[in-house]
């Protein structure tokens, strides 16, 4: 391997390759002579037909990716006319392909792992030519949203496949060269759909032209379907699935079927197959806009801007063109390096042309003839008017001072609902005989603007995205799809590209989303100048982590990955070697230890089963202690190999369980979000908003304590059935709901799901995993319940886009109950708890359900009847009176294990909410607004993105919970907690000290209006009064004041605006939007603006990530194995009872304790209790980690104050107990079972 992968001669011991000649099969020796082989000797010398047209059918699946993304780019520029389409309906139809896409590439994975990589591409190749029909005969907008979404679903699932496809089916020496074609023809295809914008951008018959601008890009998938049939499948796949005969012949066409080339097959079935038996074991926004910012840049003409987007996107081809040629010779890291430099010139650049487009632009000083009584354009100069999508910007070019004739108007449209962007509604611009004033055509020398600034440095931008586009495609173009194909093992291969390509994809979207928005929030060059810092810290980070794979095999790849996390050439490459070397070794120590390996197991691939396991750390230091035989080295390190695998079916029933959790996050959080608008539309006051959010907490805190009893006397397996079914019966509830009492009905109804599936999902997985998994599986819980409160609060944001609100919340609700239906389908493959069935007496069910977990050979059924007696002595030994059908949780009381289990598991539930997190998840979005920030929606995206970290917190938090142990992670996470709740008080302390004082007195103001004495804090406050201010005045803290919020009579009308004075709503007696009486004034409902306004959000970002790694999930962990088996069901019954009441009592006081002690005064309350709780669990909690769930008792027969010295004698003299008559069982019974016994009693470490 080390010859082949360095192109070096060999240096393995002559006695060594003479003994292994001597005693190892002709099957080794074949192999062995390959790897004496020179690497050229083994590499094909010529391309067979069958690779190049594998390469050719593949490649081309990047085409339409490229095409159909770009294409938008130039027809955009006529169906935004043709359509009327407003910014939201562009970033819609821009965005749809790529929300789709995202979504399908992210199932992709499954889909090539369960059907195979042809199949998925021939499926990607139908939803192309569908979306190429539907968008080309679309009549309306919603019709070509169809289309595109048909699109995004062919682009998500063929660019999750065809690299992995590729990587699978080529060699080695030519791998990235192949694999970087797959963005070349990406890259190509963006070029062609440019061109083909530009060309047909002529015809006069606009309605016809993007029509065909879509449909012609349907003819190369057309070619690509008629040659599938010849397509081979991924030998890769093949072997997985065990079809080793087909995967042969398929290599066989590949390398030749010369005897080199069948050699090389034989070879790559040899190692994939021991691969794939260790691996068992262990079972653009660059398309939308280029035409948009060529005309941002300052050109006027269409089909000019869209020729010059073609000449660019021509770039970004020979660019990508240019990485296929260097890929090889520089390798990943360098080429990706030296492209980012370029990518950071090129934004950098970019933005410092449009600064110098916004500083030269001209002012709106003429005023035009017979103006409207109010129009909003007026007031701007030529930058501020190209933001907004109502006006344009009206000028003589030939006059000798051209800056003095500029003026910004609203664009041309009548009463027919007519809009037309070449024209303005009145004035010199406007067109002729649509207003009697204007006598003349207009004049040659008039330019209208629409969406940009003519400056002298309008080539700045243009010059800057040809630089960037040139840089990117060289490396940053191609290399993550190279790379994310070749990187995984092969048993993760599907999953993590389409990981990874669901990641380009979903920012991808975000990008696509927020780019106009942002354009407007932070300027165009504000944008760009952003992206050069996100692309520096990534630089930075890519430099760290990214392992060069250049030149390396597919197989070997993870051995690179087993080195240090910040990457070192030197370091890596000497580690991938003593990898191979001990390999190499292993193998030899092992034929000259056991003899003839042949003779003891009956078969080759049960000799590389032993072979992979001699590499682990369970090696001789343990065996030669037991003196055992060699024969029984063999069987012994097979057991292990077995033991600690993950079976199917417990992979089955685990994610059927944990998803349990994500209705539970999302349907908690989705209040948050959608309580902006719902509290609007039923005119919610603070008490109707705490009923609304502490309904659902109220009932889940009920079921949670009434959970355990149904726990005890159904089982765990019927009530997540009846947890389900009230997730859908709440979700249509809901969503139906019309009026305030309803919509809290049906929030009472999630309450019931949430409280029975949080009682009862832990104790299910804590039941049915083997103890070196538990911590792991049992953190995935709270792993889906924040991913559930992180998809919430992306939903809440991407719905409050919406223009009909009424309808926006309701899909918030609804699309929660999808994934339950996913659920509720897979409920028959999910088998019940073995220990509640044991308990039952029903030892039979048990012994199958354990057979199914631990698997069906000798190993497995032996395993599974040790767990059924092991659980059955616990629970003759444990229980205190099995025999008395009393109160269990009695029961509990008058034992003292399990008194203490009790209180320290209702102690981590109590403190995890006395943290307030719930009120920081249910009230993240206000806290927000609080914090400073106006817009609703933007509020919801940064409420998305802080519950982004408290999701990333708790995966972290997976990967560290048997690493750190629970103890000290959930200390880790609550110094972090209480950092965070100090912080974000001081946050709010800062806001209300610098907040505007109520100095200015509004004309017509009322005598009994109460909000007047107050200054902008104390406004806040008051769900009846808002704060009006002048933005723009030279002291803006002179002209505050706290008005009434408009109202007719009680009836509130609307918080964006003032009952009276400057902030009320002006009469809309035009075709414009509504303003306010007073140009320039702001009015802020329930919260201030303060340069300390980000305050609050970062503290509470931290807040989340620390609360996440540890103190979200290990109380569900904890109390989930803390019990004895016969106290389970109610001990955990009790604690999640605990959990929910004390986060009803902190959702329910919050919004009152705000106005009571104030905000800053709240947190700093919560950091108290967090700091106490802190000392509590350091002395009371247990650690829990690697201790089997039969032993966990032993541990609380210590004293109250924890001391690990304690427990671990504790459990030593357990061990010493229960393995003192093993003398005479080992020579009575068979060695698997005694090894067994042996196996349940040792820890992880002694493993």
């Amino acid at each position: 391997l080390t010859s082949i992968h360095y192109k070096k001669q060999s240096s393995i011991p002559s006695s060594v390759t003479s003994h292994f000649a001597a005693s190892v099969s002709d099957f080794f020796f074949f192999n062995f002579h390959l790897l004496m082989m020179d690497s050229d000797e083994i590499t094909p010398t010529k391309t067979t037909p069958t690779l190049i047209f594998l390469c050719v059918m593949a490649v081309m699946g990047g085409f339409p990716i490229g095409y159909f993304t770009t294409i938008i780019s130039g027809a955009m520029l006529i169906i935004q006319s043709q359509f009327l389409l407003d910014y939201q309906w562009l970033q819609i139809i821009v965005s749809t392909t790529v929300a789709a896409a995202a979504i399908f590439a992210l199932l992709g994975g499954w889909f090539n792992q369960r059907i195979g990589r042809k199949k998925v591409i021939l499926v990607s190749c139908l939803f192309y030519i569908i979306g190429c029909i539907v968008i080309s005969v679309a009549t309306n907008k919603e019709a070509i949203v169809a289309g595109r979404f048909l699109y995004g679903i062919a682009i998500g699932l063929s660019s999750c496949t065809i690299p992995p496809y590729l990587a699978e089916c080529v060699p080695t020496n030519i791998r990235g060269r192949l694999l970087i074609m797959f963005p070349v023809l990406i890259a190509l295809g963006q070029w062609a759909a440019c061109i083909f914008a530009a060309s047909l951008s002529y015809l006069r018959d606009k309605n016809c032209s993007w029509r065909i601008m879509f449909g012609i890009g349907g003819i190369p998938v057309l070619i690509k379907l008629f040659g599938f049939p010849f397509m081979p499948e991924s030998p890769r796949w093949l072997v997985s699935k065990g079809y080793i005969d087909e995967a042969f012949k398929v290599l066989k066409s590949i390398y030749g079927k010369t005897d080199k080339g069948i050699a090389m097959a034989q070879m790559n079935i040899n190692s994939m197959t021991e691969v794939d038996n260790a691996e068992d074991s262990h079972t653009k926004k660059r398309g939308i806009a280029i035409a948009s910012i060529v005309r941002m840049g300052g050109i006027k003409n269409e089909s000019t801007a869209m020729w010059m987007s073609a000449v660019i996107s021509g770039a970004n081809f020979f660019g990508t063109v240019l990485g296929v040629y260097l890929i090889e010779r520089l390798g990943r890291r360098s080429l990706v390096f030296f492209s980012m430099l370029g990518v950071i010139v090129g934004l950098l650049l970019m933005g410092i042309g449009f600064q110098l487009i916004s500083i030269h632009a001209m002012p709106g000083k003429f005023v035009e003839a017979n103006p409207p009584m109010v129009d909003l354009c007026s007031e701007f100069g030529c930058d501020e008017c190209s933001y907004d999508s109502d006006c344009g910007f009206c000028y003589d070019s030939s006059a000798n001072n051209s800056q003095l004739t500029g003026a910004c108007v609203s664009i041309y449209k009548n009463d027919s609902g007519i809009v037309s962007s070449e024209y303005a509604l009145y004035g010199r611009c406007s067109p002729k005989n649509d207003y009697n004033n204007v006598g003349n055509d207009i004049s040659s020398n008039l330019q209208f603007e629409y969406g940009f600034c003519s400056t002298s440095y309008s080539s700045i931008p243009i010059v800057a995205m040809t630089i960037f586009m040139c840089f990117f495609s060289i490396g940053l173009g191609g290399v993550p799809w190279a790379v994310n194909a070749e990187i995984y093992p092969n048993w993760a291969r599907s999953a993590g590209n389409s990981l990874g390509t669901f990641s380009n994809w979903i920012f991808n979207l975000l990008t696509a989303l927020t780019f106009l928005t942002l354009s407007k929030k932070i300027t165009r060059q504000g944008v760009f100048f952003m992206y050069a810092g996100w692309m520096t810290l990534g630089l930075v980070l890519l430099y760290l982590l990214m392992p060069e794979t250049k030149g390396v095999s597919i197989d070997n790849i993870e051995s690179i990955l087993e080195g240090p996390w910040i990457y070192k050439k030197s370091s890596n490459y000497k580690h991938q070697r003593t990898v191979e070397s001990e390999k190499l070794s292993a193998l030899f120590e092992t034929n000259k230890t056991v003899g003839n390996v042949n003779q003891v197991l009956s078969n080759q691939n049960g000799l590389l089963k032993v072979l992979h396991l001699l590499n682990s750390s369970i090696t001789f230091n343990c065996l030669n202690s037991w003196n055992l035989r060699n024969k029984e080295h063999i069987q012994l390190l097979c057991v292990l190999f077995l033991l600690y695998g993950f079976t199917k079916k417990l992979h089955d029933e685990i994610t059927v369980a944990v998803l349990s959790g994500f209705p539970l996050g999302y349907f908690t959080a989705i209040v948050s979000g959608a309580m902006l608008i719902i509290r609007e539309q039923f005119h919610l006051n603070d008490q109707w908003q705490q009923l609304t959010v502490s309904t659902t907490v109220a009932s889940a805190a009920v079921f949670s304590l009434v959970g355990g009893w149904l726990n005890h006397k159904f089982g765990r397996r019927k009530v997540i059935l009846n947890a389900c079914l009230f997730y859908i019966i709440g979700a249509i509830v809901t969503s139906v709901s019309n009026g305030k009492e309803v919509l809290i009905f049906g929030r009472l109804i999630h309450g019931i799901a949430i409280g029975l599936s949080s009682c009862t999902i832990p104790v299910y997985l804590a039941e049915c995993v083997p103890t070196n998994l538990r911590g792991r599986m049992l953190i995935l819980f709270p792993v889906l319940i924040t991913f559930g409160q992180w998809i919430a609060c992306i939903f809440a944001a991407s719905f409050s886009y919406m223009q009909d609100k009424n309808s926006s919340w309701r899909i918030m609700y609804s699309v929660g109950g999808v994934p339950v239906l996913f659920q509720l389908m897979s409920f028959p493959f999910m088998p019940e708890s073995p220990r509640w069935l044991i308990s039952k007496g029903r030892k039979e069910e048990a012994f199958r359900v354990l057979k199914s977990i631990y698997g069906k050979n000798d190993q497995g059924i032996a395993m599974a009847q040790i767990n059924v007696e092991s659980i059955t002595e616990t629970s003759r030994t444990t229980d205190p009176n099995p025999e008395n059908k009393g109160f269990t949780l009695l029961k509990m009381l008058k034992k003292r294990t399990a008194r203490k289990a009790l209180i320290v598991g209702c102690a981590l539930q109590m403190f995890q909410q006395l943290s307030a997190v719930n009120v920081v998840m249910y009230y993240s979005a206000s806290i927000i607004r609080m914090g400073g920030v106006r817009n609703e929606t933007t509020a919801m995206w940064m409420s998305a993105v802080t519950s982004a970290a408290n999701f990333l917190g708790t995966v972290l938090g997976a990967y560290l919970i048997e690493r750190l142990g629970r103890r000290l992670l959930v200390f880790l996470s609550l110094t972090g907690v209480i950092f965070g709740l100090l912080l974000m008080g001081i946050g709010f302390h800062l806001i209300s000290i610098h907040a505007m004082p109520g100095k200015f007195v509004e004309s017509n103001r009322p005598a009994t209006d109460h909000c007047i004495p107050f200054g902008c804090d104390d406004c806040s406050y008051d769900p009846n009064c808002g704060f009006c201010y002048n933005s723009a005045a030279y002291h803006p803290q002179l002209t505050g004041t706290c008005v009434s919020i408009s109202k007719n009579g009680s009836e509130i009308l609307s918080t964006e605006y003032a009952l009276y004075g400057r902030c009320s709503k002006k009469v809309n007696t035009q075709n414009f939007k509504s303003s306010y009486n007073a140009p320039n004034v702001q009015f802020d409902y329930g919260f201030c603006t303060t340069p300390y306004s980000w305050i609050p959000i970062l503290a509470m970002t931290s807040f989340l990530c620390f609360f996440s790694i540890g103190l979200g999930g290990i109380p569900w962990t904890v109390n989930a194995e803390i019990y004895p088996n016969w106290a389970r069901s109610c001990g955990n019954s009790m604690a999640t009872f605990v959990n929910w009441m004390f986060n009803l009592i902190t959702a329910q006081t919050f919004l009152t304790l705000t106005k009571q002690i104030t905000r800053e005064g709240v947190f700093f309350m919560y950091g108290g209790f967090t700091v106490f709780g802190t000392i509590v669990l350091y002395l009371l909690m247990p650690e829990t980690k690697g201790v089997p769930l039969d032993n966990i008792e032993t541990i609380l027969e210590g004293p109250w104050i924890y001391k690990s010295i304690s427990s671990s004698k504790l459990l030593d003299n357990l061990h010493r107990r229960k393995s003192a008559g093993f003398s005479t069982e080992i020579e009575n019974k068979g060695f698997l079972l005694m090894y067994l016994k042996i196996n349940r009693l040792f820890k992880p470490y002694q493993h």
